[in-house]
């Protein structure tokens, strides 16, 4: 039981220390590579502020929606009744399949098949 609790101590000294090294590394490297980083993303960001205040003087028309035309479309929309699943098995031999309760299936005669 005491060695458990020294290996986890040590285990926690040793990362502790890790963390520090490679944190302190990492500040002082970089430093220079956020500057070029930031340098990039202004080009970029610059670009893409450019596009919003263009797409911010766009107008839409919305008259289009108050025309008479507009207004006498009607609505085509078909729908389907429900049909029928297929095979549980497409890929199993006529006639092997299983009939899952509540399920319809229509079967194909041999002669059908070819």
């Amino acid at each position: 039981m005491k060695n458990n609790i020294i290996i986890i101590i040590l285990v926690i000294v040793i990362g502790a220390v890790a963390f520090w090294y490679l944190g302190k590394d990492q500040t002082n490297n970089g430093s220079s590579l956020s500057v070029t980083a930031q340098t990039s993303n202004s080009a970029d960001a610059e670009y893409i502020y450019n596009i919003l205040q263009q797409m911010a003087q766009v107008k839409l028309d919305d008259s289009i929606f108050s025309n008479p035309n507009f207004q006498g479309l009607k609505d085509n929309t078909a729908t389907f009744p429900p049909q029928a699943a297929g095979r549980p098995n497409p890929f199993s031999k006529t006639g092997t399949d299983t009939v899952i309760p509540g399920q319809s299936t229509q079967s194909l005669s041999s002669s059908s098949v070819n």
